[in-house]
């Protein structure tokens, strides 16, 4: 292998194996596979901007494509205590982003969802190890009012 095989490999490793979580008792998983970005507009690259997505969930049936953002159709059926663990990498370019920080503690609240009222999502997001790729990682709880989520559950995933 010569010094540029060497080199396209490693600008091509994220996407030589798609993005999955890891089978956990009581879990069931799911993935994309690589696929063309949805998150990257037209490019003039030689080869189109890639993603991969995978998503982990308890207490439901996952009923959408791996790369639906969000899961509306399964985001309906959420029951309380049920927990969504959505991710996607992929090849956007973008400067000046954060390393992602996988801390349920430091992740962003967002109202959700636009098919469903589940009382919010909490998101990660930034770059993924050595800059070569964007990591967004969601997770989604059916949440009274005023109550906290189960973040060991959502971490331990």
């Amino acid at each position: 292998m010569n010094l540029i095989q060497v080199l396209v490999a490693l600008a091509f490793a994220p996407w030589s194996h798609p993005l999955s979580f890891q089978p956990l008792a009581g879990w069931q998983t799911g993935a994309s596979g690589n696929t063309r970005s949805a998150y990257v507009g037209v490019s003039r690259r030689r080869h189109p901007p890639q993603e991969s997505a995978a998503w982990m969930a308890r207490g439901v049936r996952y009923r959408d494509k791996a790369t639906a953002d969000p899961p509306n159709a399964t985001l309906m059926h959420l029951p309380r205590g049920g927990v969504i663990v959505w991710a996607v990498i992929f090849d956007s370019g973008w400067k000046g982003e954060a390393r992602i920080r996988l801390d349920m503690a430091t992740a962003k609240r967002f109202a959700c969802c636009e098919a469903t009222r589940i009382g919010g999502e909490y998101q990660m997001s930034g770059y993924g190890p050595g800059g070569r790729y964007s990591v967004i990682v969601r997770v989604y709880f059916r949440l009274k009012a005023n109550e906290r989520p189960a973040c060991r559950s959502a971490t331990r995933a």
